[in-house]
């Protein structure tokens, strides 16, 4: 089994992938998770009931796919 833990910090970063990716422009606000809510950058991604939100300060990253279930 391997881990790795990555970190995102970088607005722009996050804006070009979305454009690449053709998603909707990030947003930064609060966003519903499906265990509470979430503060930051906030991405929706197609078929995901919930949207990914990065924490640029943190670098952390919080979304809720369902054990893997609601992945595209």
């Amino acid at each position: 089994m391997s881990r790795f833990k990555t970190q995102i910090r970088d607005l722009t970063a996050i804006a070009a992938a979305c454009r690449r990716m053709s998603l909707a422009e990030s947003v930064q606000g609060t966003a519903k998770l499906f265990s509470g809510q979430a503060a930051g950058v906030v991405v929706r991604l197609p078929g995901w009931q919930y949207p990914v939100v990065f924490d640029i300060a943190t670098g952390d990253a919080r979304y809720d796919d369902y054990g893997g279930k609601w992945k595209p």
